[in-house]
């Protein structure tokens, strides 16, 4: 369907047709001069016919009709009225005739500016990769279809613009709100075309055309491919999550494998004295209670590690609270002190002030120096027994926190780095998970503090605990 701009009611005369109608304005122009003597002075009205000439007929035309014009006016006057110099009078011919001519540059340019526009304008409906099509809704009819709207359905010509819409259907309004949309703005929908399949995004809105009041212009682009991308992203997306889900399932099975390790380790060993202790042939029975007590404890110990633990996982706020950190550091130090007994490791604690205070969760924070406790005795596995020292030190730092302070006379930090250190599932240890740095870092920065490490000057290494210092409860 071709496209027609109805730029000027001048357009729809025809050329015949306009050329008709600007020679019976030049005679009755001229005519009504010519009886009136010139005395209502109508030449400018000799614009009006020689525009139209120009428009419908083209520069020719145009400057036809303006010659014409001034032969008219000559004629028209009657001998009376000629000027006393007859030099005047064609003076005043030739100005005339000057201004026609310029009128009718302006009428051409005029008319090749807008064909042109139509012509770039037409070439880029046409070479759209999409269907556009403009609907006149009073009459329900066609006024102009690109050719990609022409080959989306090869029965066009037949159809109406009512019935080619009633094939797409799924309409998913794509506003933001609610909010009625002006009826001069254009609105956009996905629709699904129920003969091919295929999915469209309509953009329609109304445009001027002419006289005629309710037309639309309606675009129609393929959006199948997006569409099952779109399908795709979310197929894999939920296959992540659910990866995301198991992966996660499996970091807190580790996880609860490694911070229940320690107690049960505990809980193994004080039952083993148990055994002994009940084997001897005069048992101590209080010394075999007091070893039954620590076992439950311990186990005491593991069932809150597991409920920490979960909450922590769960992303639900700890509950701390003002705790002396030199209690802290005894209770993590008989937490481990079977282990250190085993390895025989000497601890010094003494540069742990018993006025140092900290806002934390006891059951996590405790955990965490468990396990730099535990990290120094396996670091100084290798080493002579002579030399296995662990020192513990705690100072109030400038930023209103307390640096808590773990060193050892291991094998030092070696050649993995720092960051590396802490990452999960990262381990130097024949027998290690990987979490307990990584666990014992998130659990410092969920109390707004921070974990790091340095060489040791004397060997080993040295682990920092930053937590927020607090004040003794009222």
């Amino acid at each position: 369907m071709d496209y027609h701009p109805p730029h000027l009611l001048l357009d729809s005369l025809g050329r015949r047709g306009g050329l008709s109608i600007a020679c019976l304005c030049l005679l009755a122009i001229a005519s009504a001069d010519y009886l009136t003597g010139y005395s209502l002075r109508l030449s400018p009205l000799y614009l009006a016919p020689i525009t139209i000439a120009t428009w419908v007929g083209g520069t020719r035309a145009g400057l036809a009709s303006a010659v014409a014009a001034c032969l008219l006016w000559l004629f028209s006057f009657r001998t009376e009225h000629l000027y006393l110099n007859p030099g005047f009078y064609l003076w005043e011919a030739l100005s005339m005739l000057t201004g026609f001519v310029v009128v009718v540059w302006l009428a051409v340019r005029l008319h090749k500016t807008l064909s042109q526009a139509d012509e770039r304008f037409v070439r880029v409906l046409e070479e759209m990769r999409a269907a556009v099509y403009v609907a006149n809704e009073e009459n329900d009819s066609f006024l102009y279809a690109n050719p990609e709207m022409q080959r989306l359905d090869t029965r066009f010509e037949q159809l109406t613009p009512h019935i080619f819409e009633q094939e797409f259907v799924g309409e998913t309004a794509l506003a933001t709100n609610d909010a009625p949309q002006p009826a001069t703005s254009f609105v956009s929908r996905q629709l699904k075309n129920t003969r091919n399949g295929r999915w469209y995004l309509l953009q329609e809105g109304p445009i001027p055309w002419g006289t005629q009041r309710q037309v639309k212009l309606k675009v129609l682009t393929d959006i199948t491919e997006q569409k099952n991308a779109q399908r795709l992203r979310e197929i894999h997306c939920e296959i992540a999550h659910q990866s995301s889900r198991v992966t996660t399932l499996a970091e807190i099975a580790s996880t609860l494998a490694h911070e229940i390790n320690q107690p049960l380790m505990v809980i193994a060993t004080y039952t083993d004295a148990c055994q002994r202790l009940l084997a001897a042939p005069n048992p101590d029975h209080g010394e075999i209670i007091g070893v039954l007590g620590k076992c439950h404890g311990q186990a005491v110990r593991a069932a809150s590690i597991i409920e920490r633990l979960r909450e922590f996982i769960r992303q639900r706020q700890h509950q701390p609270a003002p705790w002396v950190v030199k209690a802290m550091v005894g209770e993590a130090l008989d937490v481990s002190r079977p282990l250190l007994e085993e390895a025989h490791v000497v601890v010094d604690s003494s540069q742990v002030g018993n006025d140092l205070i900290v806002v934390a969760d006891r059951v996590l924070l405790v955990q965490v120096l468990a396990n730099l406790i535990r990290n120094g005795i396996d670091a100084m596995q290798a080493v002579p027994v002579a030399t296995r020292r662990l020192t513990i030190c705690a100072a109030p730092t400038s930023d209103g926190s307390v640096l808590i302070s773990v060193a050892d006379r291991g094998c030092g930090l070696g050649s993995l780095p720092i960051d590396d250190m802490f990452a999960p599932f990262v381990t130097t240890k024949g027998q290690g998970l990987g979490l307990g740095l990584a666990i014992s870092r998130s659990v410092a920065e969920s109390h707004q503090g921070s974990l790091w490490a340095t060489d040791n000057p004397d060997g080993g290494a040295i682990f920092h605990l930053s937590i927020p210092a607090g004040r003794a409860a009222a």
